[in-house]
């Protein structure tokens, strides 16, 4: 009997906003869903926190890609606070089929 379970992907919502910091020891993000509401967060396996933020940057899109299995697109900004950065997700690609 097949399983009616969803993949985890599918139980995600759009994703809105990703942040991402620089701590001494490495790179760290939030992706902040809408519909349903929710966070995924964690530490970037690479670049290492001496990196420049766009390649954090990059790093954090593509795993907000396979987290969601959508492409996305981002417009980042930087935050306030020092070492912060803040993307809008300005575009998001449909789910791909089961």
């Amino acid at each position: 009997m097949p399983s009616k379970r969803q993949p985890y992907w599918r139980t995600l919502g759009t994703p809105a906003t990703l942040v991402l910091y620089r701590t001494p020891g490495k790179w760290r993000y939030a992706v902040y869903f809408t519909g349903p509401a929710g966070v995924a967060d964690g530490a970037l396996a690479g670049p290492p926190s001496s990196s420049e933020p766009d390649l954090a940057q990059t790093a954090l899109l593509q795993k907000a890609e396979e987290l969601t299995r959508r492409q996305l697109e981002a417009l980042w900004s930087e935050s306030d606070q020092l070492d912060c950065w803040t993307g809008t997700v300005a575009s998001v690609g449909s789910h791909p089929p089961d």
